[in-house]
């Protein structure tokens, strides 16, 4: 009989278990960012053992879940605009349960936990009157640019989820190279625990959260409240000012800032109500008067000063406002002279303008000021990218080189390190050390210090040139062995010699070392044999080597580089051989330039906003515009949107 009841009670339970909404099962497969993963039978039940304590507790995990379903229509609407997978939107919950103001043991605040140093690297204002850390708009905006900055590099999201916690330099030890780029993965014992508490997390809450809000809640989000105090906003739009207060902790002083645009969070009760931006967005209709308002109103300055241009390959001049200063976009040919005629200055008092003398050379697609520089920008902070100087800075930013200077406690000759994060509004106080952040350096090895990687490129110019000697008098040899062709040989099309454009160096290398040739090594031609993939449903394929080919021809046929064909084959450019497999990452088949519409563009090394413009033939005024941009400034692995 005992044995009977307890038989019942365990066939009872299970039951329970199996009708438990809130104790979901891990399954042998999932997706997550769009990667397909599977799950082995160990890493199944150590993920099922973290769902199972966010769910042993029905009171907390229900009140997670309301946090969540609150939060989400925003998170998912701003992770959208970002180009950023939903899926990204659980990592907030385990992050920090979507309280705004938690603070980690590690000092990490926030929504998505960044440290201020961080925070501040990825555009967010913290200090004593705001910190954008605890601000679900700011702050997730903050969180894209970082998971964007990490993906360009590894270009898997499970990776860019480590990323997040342990620093690009920290996942390095739990990543396989050969899994950049890929679609599918395997998530086993070995997988790093934060990867898959976040998979518990999204199995745990992605059912629970689609119901609606227990009392009824919403969000919405304004955007007219620059110079006004959270209790005027409150009477403004009839809203409790202690609800108010709870969903902005963000603002630490009485009125909001008016030196950028910021979102305040307005708790809506006892009815659902779609996610808006009140004061932003096109269906706005006052925010649309106000703008033709002050075009009705514009001053006789800028009435003189036109618009710019939406055709880029006409010669009209281009000007666009920058910190609030009128500014020109020079051209190729201009020179100090010729821009100072266009906008109609004596040369002296525009170069003055710029921190130019008469001579100095002028940069196509580089802004030049028509009024002098102010003494601070509209940002915060900027993190100085490679190659960059003071002037450089002071130009996107339109702050004069020399404030720029003592804002940072440097001298107006000193070398800005690439990282270092530039203070531009306030100068930089004695007892905060100078902040150096990781920059990328595109699809070079950032781990190679810059001497050992020139050693390594001219050693390598040295092994290219002796091969590409012996392979020209391999050449010769077999032409002098040749035999009159046959009739049927002849109607075989004779192959023509293409001298392949050299692959670029380095940008960050002497002028020099540039202009130098980097040969590639050549092996005679013989028939193609055509490449067949390793596997159709895999990310990468093998490609034989051919007599003829280059290590340049084989990366411009796949639209790769050749430095990553190196890295995928842990080999140097001298091993290259004829039946050589090497490993290609891609769908499989030549590489062709084809016009299609892309909505964004993501900044590699050498980027401008000029280049940019021209490339998808798009005004920089518009540009700026819906990027909602304020300067020049860009950073490698941000994406641009270059479609409304």
């Amino acid at each position: 009989m005992r044995y009977l009841i307890a038989l019942f009670l365990l066939m009872t339970s299970a039951q329970l278990w199996a009708d438990d909404p809130y104790r979901p099962r891990v399954p042998a497969t999932m997706e997550f960012a769009g990667m397909k993963l599977k799950i082995t039978d160990g890493a199944r039940k150590e993920i099922q053992d973290d769902v199972d304590m966010l769910t042993k507790s029905t009171k907390y995990f229900e009140l997670k879940a309301d946090r969540a379903r609150l939060y989400f229509p925003i998170i998912e609407k701003t992770l959208k605009e970002q180009n950023v997978p939903d899926d990204f939107k659980f990592l907030s919950v385990q992050e920090s349960a979507l309280i705004s103001d938690a603070v980690s043991s590690a000092n990490a605040v926030g929504f998505w936990q960044f440290k201020d140093f961080t925070g501040r690297e990825v555009g967010l204002r913290i200090d004593r009157h705001v910190d954008e850390r605890l601000n679900i708009v700011s702050s997730t905006i903050g969180a894209s640019k970082y998971f964007k900055r990490h993906n360009f590099y590894f270009d898997n999201w499970i990776y860019t989820l480590l990323a997040h916690m342990t620093g690009r330099g920290g996942a390095e030890k739990y990543v396989d190279h050969k899994q950049f780029g890929a679609t599918r993965m395997t998530i086993d014992r070995k997988t790093h625990w934060y990867v898959k508490r976040c998979l518990a997390h999204k199995i745990a809450f992605e059912e629970a959260v689609k119901s609606k809000h227990s009392e009824g809640m919403s969000l919405m989000i304004y955007e007219r409240g620059g110079g006004k105090s959270l209790s005027k906003i409150a009477d403004e739009l009839k809203v409790s000012e202690t609800d108010l207060k709870q969903y902005n902790k963000w603002l630490k002083s009485s009125k909001i800032p008016e030196e950028k645009t910021y979102s305040v969070i307005v708790p809506v009760k006892g009815r659902q109500k779609p996610i808006k931006r009140i004061g932003g967005g096109a269906s706005e209709t006052v925010a649309q008067k106000e703008k033709d308002n002050h075009e009705v109103t514009k001053t006789e300055e800028e009435k003189v000063i036109p618009s710019l241009s939406k055709e880029l390959n006409t010669d009209k001049t281009i000007f666009i406002r920058i910190n609030g200063l009128p500014t020109i976009l020079a051209k190729k040919g201009d020179d100090v002279q010729s821009l100072a005629a266009k906008a109609q200055l004596h040369p002296q008092r525009f170069a003055r303008y710029n921190d130019l003398s008469l001579d100095s050379p002028i940069k196509e697609g580089e802004i030049y000021y028509l009024k002098n520089k102010r003494w601070r920008a509209r940002t915060y902070y900027y993190t100085a990218q490679r190659g960059e100087d003071l002037w450089d800075i002071s130009q996107k930013f339109g702050v004069k080189e020399n404030r720029l200077a003592r804002l940072n406690r440097m001298s107006i000759i000193d070398d800005v390190q690439p990282g270092r994060v530039m203070w531009l509004r306030k100068r930089r106080p004695k007892d905060v050390d100078v902040e150096i952040q990781e920059v990328s350096m595109g699809p070079v090895d950032e781990t190679i210090p810059v001497k050992e990687l020139i050693k390594e490129v001219r050693k390598e110019e040295k092994e290219l040139e002796r091969e590409e000697k012996e392979a020209e008098k391999a050449q010769e040899e077999e032409r002098e062995e040749e035999t009159v062709p046959t009739p049927e040989e002849t109607k075989v099309e004779p192959v023509v010699e293409v001298v392949e454009e050299e692959e670029e160096l380095p940008e960050f290398m002497d002028m020099e070392e540039e202009k130098k040739e980097v040969p590639q090594p050549i092996v005679p031609v013989e028939t193609r044999v055509e490449e067949r993939p390793v596997d159709q449903a895999s990310s990468y394929f093998t490609h034989t080597v051919k007599k003829g080919e280059t290590l340049y021809g084989i990366s411009k046929k796949y639209g790769v580089s050749v430095q990553d064909i190196l890295e995928w084959n842990e080999m140097n450019a001298t091993e290259l051989k004829i039946g050589q497999s090497l490993i290609v990452h891609g769908e499989g088949r030549p590489f062709e330039m084809k016009t299609k519409t892309v909505d964004f563009h993501v900044v590699e090394p050498g980027d401008t906003m000029y280049s940019i413009s021209k490339k998808y033939n798009i005004a920089i005024d518009e540009l700026l515009r819906i990027n909602q941009k304020d300067n020049f400034a860009l950073s490698v692995g941000e994406r641009i949107r270059v479609k409304e």
